[in-house]
């Protein structure tokens, strides 16, 4: 089976998957619901882990650079800390909410190292995200299928954050709330392929490692 028809049973892996997601947001009581697809839930769980998955197997990912490597795992154990809300045993809020920075009971030094931490992280996903787009646009990897999923991964990442806070903003803005069953699929598609999203980048990985390896690929190392 050739990378293309990988691609393609993936693909209706994922509309599989994605149904699943919407059954289960209908059909579940809400309390088992609850315990899947919230923040403490199951799904929640295995998206950290994912990332943290994702993130050993990048750094043993030649031959792309270790400077890269390095970067790329930074950025998938930061996302694996955030679904588990690890960064909040160090900080009183998120690091990454401006509201955080203009609490009066936060400590200076706190706030200086959330910031410092935040930028880091910040320039370094933009220096990958320069790279990649480099690669898939300008070198062709648009073509191929690991930049097929790549693209996909990418485009779908504030998809899932406006999914996320519709409800909120909704509620919040304009006093709309969303009957139950309506939010609770939101929510399961949301977490359901939030999770989905490491494996992707896995699949993706491999398919441009392999394409490197046999010279497909140009981006030097």
């Amino acid at each position: 089976m050739n990378q293309r028809s990988i691609v393609l049973l993936s693909g209706l892996v994922l509309l599989a998957y994605m149904t699943w997601l919407v059954y289960l947001g209908l059909a579940l009581p809400a309390e088992r619901a609850d315990a899947l697809f919230s923040e403490t839930g199951w799904f929640e769980d295995l998206s950290a882990g994912l990332w943290l998955v994702l993130a050993a197997v990048l750094l043993f990912a030649r031959p792309i650079g270790l400077g890269k490597r390095i970067g790329m795992a930074v950025i998938a154990a930061a996302l694996a800390a955030r679904e588990e809300g690890w960064h909040k045993k160090f900080t009183t809020d998120s690091l990454f909410k401006s509201d955080y920075y203009q609490m009066a009971n936060v400590p200076m030094t706190e706030k200086l190292i959330a910031g410092a931490v935040a930028v880091g992280l910040t320039i370094t996903l933009s220096w990958l995200l320069v790279l990649g787009g480099r690669e898939v646009f300008a070198r062709g990897g648009w073509r191929r299928p690991w930049g097929w999923l790549a693209l996909f991964a990418v485009a779908i990442s504030p998809i899932l954050k406006a999914v996320d806070r519709g409800p909120s903003i909704l509620r919040v803005q304009f006093d709309i709330i969303l009957p139950e069953n309506i939010d609770m699929v939101m929510l399961s598609l949301e977490e359901g392929m939030e999770s989905a999203l490491p494996v992707l980048l896995l699949m993706a990985l491999g398919m441009y490692l392999i394409d490197r390896r046999s010279g497909d690929a140009t981006l030097p190392g």
